[in-house]
C-alpha cells in the first residue's frame, strides 16, 4: 500500500498544479521518479522492461521488488546520460512476500550505496545499468 501511495505522490508532483508551463518537470525530477519507482515496476514484466533502455533490463526482475531505492547525493547529468548515486534499502517488507515474510525478516534492514546509469530515450529517462548489492 505504501509503495502505491509513493507512486501516486510522485505522479502528482510530476503533473503539477496547472497553468502554462507548470506541468514541465526537471531532469532531476524525471531521474528521481525513475529510480524511486523501480521496486514497484518489478511487480510487472512490461513495466519493468519499460523502465530500462531496450535490451538492458536484468533477468532477475523479482529481486528488485525486495528493495526500496532513493537517490543519495547529486546526480551527474551530461546530455542524454546520467550517473546517479542510489541508496538501496533492503529488509523492506514487500506486499508480494506476505505477512509470514514480514514477521520472519523484521529488523533485517540493510543499506547499500550503488551507482546507477540512466539514458534518455526520446523524452523519457530510462535505466541503463542498475546493479543490486551482492
Amino acid at each position: 500500500m505504501m509503495r502505491y501511495l509513493m507512486i501516486i505522490l510522485s505522479a502528482s508532483m510530476l503533473v503539477g498544479c496547472g497553468g502554462d508551463g507548470d506541468t514541465q518537470t526537471t531532469v532531476e525530477q524525471d531521474v528521481l521518479a525513475q529510480v524511486a519507482g523501480l521496486g514497484d515496476s518489478s511487480a510487472d514484466e512490461q513495466m519493468f522492461q519499460a523502465a530500462f533502455v531496450a535490451g538492458a533490463a536484468p533477468e532477475n526482475r523479482k529481486d528488485y521488488g525486495k528493495y526500496a531505492y532513493m537517490i543519495d547525493g547529486q546526480a551527474e547529468i551530461s546530455g542524454d546520460e546520467a550517473t546517479v548515486p542510489v541508496k538501496i534499502i533492503g529488509g523492506i517488507v514487500s506486499s508480494q512476500e506476505g505477512d509470514s515474510a514480514a514477521r520472519k525478516k523484521a529488523g533485517e534492514k540493510t543499506e547499500t550505496k550503488m551507482t546507477w546509469k540512466l539514458q534518455r530515450e526520446g523524452n523519457e529517462w530510462k535505466l541503463k545499468d542498475a546493479p543490486l548489492p551482492g
